[in-house]
């Protein structure tokens, strides 16, 4: 709800008194995909961030001003030191504005798969974008599109899409100003079930409107909170909601100081989150194997021995070799160590009986070393399981990213057998990465040369690889957890729409995605990074688009 209107309506609100008048004092990147502006007045200094990577896109005002020493990246300078003469958000859209005194702006588009800060000249013309400049620079402005007025239920009722999978998504989809979080809250204070949206009969759908109504008029009146599963930060809402509340409920005076907090606290968990993940996962993963293959070990070491049974054939043959016909393939013998019980022995008939004998004594010899390496491989096994669960026991109980990076360094040695190359680096891999339900991730390349280090040295052959069909896109990677994984069908869908998205053809409904493993895919002879043929493909087709 972040980028939602009505927070960004809430929030030009409260900055109209401190920004107007104030004037521009620096822009600038110091991460990747976040923008800077720094504002000041005689009295005070203020900062707007704005972050337009997805899905956790941002703005929020901070007091103050601060600047990294080092790269850092210097943006519109030819707007410093001009004057804020307005601040606004276009009417029914989240189009959000700074009027410049020499008769420019800032125009900010937090939505959509192109987010993007541009500087307007005073015709409506883009002199800067923060993001694709060379391909923005020169171009109209994009101009506002307000959405569609839902006044009445009678507009409500013909917006309503029996298409859709679930009511709350038909509501999304009728109450273009809401998100899915505001329409989850008006399917639950209506009382009914997120349901087949073609079921919800015209009593469903009064219902449904007059929840919506009377969720619209609270929004007018923000009374901002955050929700808490822990000490994480689920949610941040304009009002209190109540199907969330099963959450910790934390109210804050300004919805300024609502989103501030908010916002830093999701960086926070986001660099918790790149930090302490791959590490809990290693470690999680070491320990059940550890523990499973000890169990095993043990399991098998609680059988009899054979070397016993094999040394008493020995035995019995020696004792015997004349009862034992040439090229004989099995002999019965009474057994001089059960009460001369018939026993009968497997023989090699290429063998005489002495070299038979011979054969068992050395089975026995073998069996009694391979029982006390595999006894010896059980302890060393369960005491890699109980260093794993001590090391996952201790790093579990870390809540910030300074503790699990100091738990990595004084830890070094301890973790590095259960960390391989690629997982110890996990976090510090360069390309975009997407959590899907049931553990599975998706890595996607960021550019030509990225997408050959994906697909040629990070992909293993079984990793299913991803590539929207017939256009220019990133190379996808849904990343399988074994060679036998086969990954149900939402989580291909989903990849695949990720897959789309980063390709020529996330402006489109739908797209064609290329599904294949990796060891079907090889480089293009004397072909640019990047490009690639593949051998054998399946093809998928999804709506563009990345996890909300």
């Amino acid at each position: 709800m972040l980028t939602n209107y009505y927070t960004l309506r809430a929030l030009v609100a409260e900055w109209t008194p401190a920004l107007t008048g104030s004037r521009l004092g620096d822009a600038f990147s110091q991460v990747r995909d976040e923008l800077t502006l720094a504002f000041a007045t005689p009295e005070t200094t203020w900062m707007l961030r704005f972050g337009t990577a997805a899905p956790d896109r941002f703005v929020f005002r901070t007091e103050g001003y601060s600047r990294a020493r080092r790269n850092v990246a210097t943006l519109f300078e030819e707007a410093f030191d001009q004057m804020i003469t307005a601040v606004w958000l276009a009417e029914r859209d989240r189009v959000l504005g700074l009027n410049l005194d020499g008769g420019g702006r800032f125009q900010v588009h937090l939505f959509g798969p192109r987010a993007n800060i541009f500087l307007v000249d005073a015709e409506g013309i883009i002199t800067e974008a923060f993001q694709a400049d060379a391909d923005w620079a020169g171009q109209p402005a994009p101009a506002p599109r307000p959405a569609p007025t839902v006044a009445t239920f009678a507009d409500f009722a013909a917006r309503w899409r029996t298409n859709r999978k679930t009511a709350d998504q038909a509501l999304a989809a009728a109450l273009p100003l809401f998100d899915r979080m505001l329409a989850k809250e008006v399917l639950h204070r209506s009382g009914l079930p997120n349901t087949d949206p073609a079921a919800c009969s015209e009593a469903d759908q009064q219902a449904l409107f007059a929840a919506a109504e009377t969720l619209r008029s609270q929004l007018a009146a923000p009374r901002p909170c955050l929700y808490w599963d822990g000490r994480f930060a689920e949610a941040f809402s304009l009002v209190p909601l109540q199907h969330l509340g099963h959450l910790r409920e934390e109210r804050f005076e300004t919805v300024d100081q609502a989103v501030q907090v908010f916002v830093r606290r999701m960086l926070g968990q986001q660099r918790f989150r790149a930090t302490y993940q791959p590490l809990e996962k290693a470690l999680a993963q070491a320990a059940q194997h550890y523990r499973t293959s000890s169990a095993r070990m043990l399991e098998a070491l609680t059988e009899e021995s054979r070397a016993d049974r094999y040394e008493q054939w020995g035995h019995l043959l020696m004792a015997s070799p004349q009862a034992v016909p040439p090229r004989a393939e099995e002999v019965t013998l009474p057994n001089l160590f059960a009460d001369n019980a018939p026993t009968t022995l497997p023989l090699d008939p290429q063998l005489s009986a002495i070299e038979n004998a011979q054969r068992y004594y050395a089975k026995a010899k073998q069996t009694r070393q391979a029982r006390a390496h595999a006894e010896d491989r059980l302890v060393a096994t369960e005491a890699r399981a109980e260093t794993a669960e001590a090391l996952l026991a201790e790093l579990r109980t870390l809540e910030h990213t300074r503790d699990v990076e100091r738990f990595q360094k004084d830890q070094a040695e301890a973790l590095a057998p259960f960390l391989s190359g690629k997982a110890a680096q996990d976090d510090r891999l360069p390309f975009r990465r997407y959590l899907l339900p049931q553990g599975y991730e998706v890595w996607v390349g960021r550019n030509a040369k990225q997408n050959d280090q994906l697909t040629f040295r990070h992909a293993r052959k079984y990793d299913l690889w991803l590539h929207a069909r017939g256009v220019p896109g990133s190379h996808t990677l849904l990343r399988l957890p074994s060679r036998q994984a086969e990954p149900p069908r939402p989580v291909l869908e989903a990849a695949a729409a990720i897959a789309a998205f980063h390709s020529k053809a996330r402006g489109t409904g739908l797209a064609p995605v290329i599904v294949t493993p990796r060891k079907h895919v090889r480089k293009a002879k004397n072909g640019p990074p990047g490009a690639v043929l593949v051998d054998r493909e399946a093809v998928l087709i999804v709506e563009p688009g990345v996890p909300g």
